[in-house]
């Protein structure tokens, strides 16, 4: 049948994967659809062997669950192998531990704190969002708070936790775009070495950047809110 040249059979033989193991790729969603000839026998397109082949190669070359295969196919489609090994590369090179936090310190910062924003922040999953104790990465964000919290930033005037999430949701947004548009593009223009050692050397330059923008654009908002001129740079030259 053009189009669809493939039965089951045919598959197994071709791809050295049991019909099984196929029948329950596609249930999982990750096969493209068969054809039912009027005898109700499944066809199948050239596509459906190369996806087959593809799956395979990422469960025995970079050990991916079908979990994660069809997370990479709903964001990226069928991704060259080669593109996945540097994306692998690139989150191993990110997985930055994080420790649990000292006791001693938690228990400090608790006391600077209000009495529901340790609760709050949990159920906003701000701190502790994968369960268990509270890491490194919690305790500075609750430091965070505190601080805030002693400069004035209380319930009272009008400063809530549930802001910071608000905040969190922008910061991700911005960020899943600034991987689209800066990691994804030169995915396919360089090996893994390479890419592990862009990310070395231009993520602590990003942080500065939007760091550094960001901090203009509270400057032009803040002035724009209280109708505050710019103040004017001495002339040194």
């Amino acid at each position: 049948m053009p189009g669809y040249p493939y039965r089951m059979r045919d598959l197994v033989a071709l791809s050295g994967i049991s019909a099984p193991t196929i029948h329950f790729y596609a249930q999982q969603g990750l096969l493209p659809e068969p054809h039912k000839t009027s005898g109700n026998q499944a066809r199948y397109p050239e596509s459906t062997l190369t996806r087959l082949r593809w799956i395979r190669a990422l469960q025995t070359e970079l050990r991916l669950t079908l979990r994660g295969i069809g997370s990479i196919l709903e964001r990226w489609g069928e991704l060259p192998v080669e593109d996945m090994r540097a994306l692998q590369a690139l989150g191993t090179l990110l997985e930055e531990p994080d420790p649990v936090a000292p006791r001693e310190a938690l228990a400090a910062v608790r006391q600077r704190i209000g009495p529901d924003d340790l609760d709050a922040l949990v159920s906003l999953g701000l701190v502790r969002a994968g369960g268990g104790p509270l890491s490194s990465g919690d305790l500075r964000l609750l430091e965070l708070v505190a601080a805030m919290r002693a400069a004035g930033f209380t319930e009272d005037a009008g400063f809530h936790i549930g802001s910071v999430a608000l905040y969190r949701d922008a910061v991700e947004r911005l960020v899943t775009d600034e991987l689209s548009r800066i990691v994804e593009p030169v995915l396919s223009r360089h090996d893994a070495a390479t890419l592990r050692d862009l990310v070395r050397r231009g993520l602590p330059l990003a942080d500065q950047l939007l760091s550094l923008l960001h901090h203009r654009a509270v400057q032009r908002e803040l002035r724009r809110w209280l109708d505050v001129e710019p103040i004017e740079q001495p002339n040194t030259a």
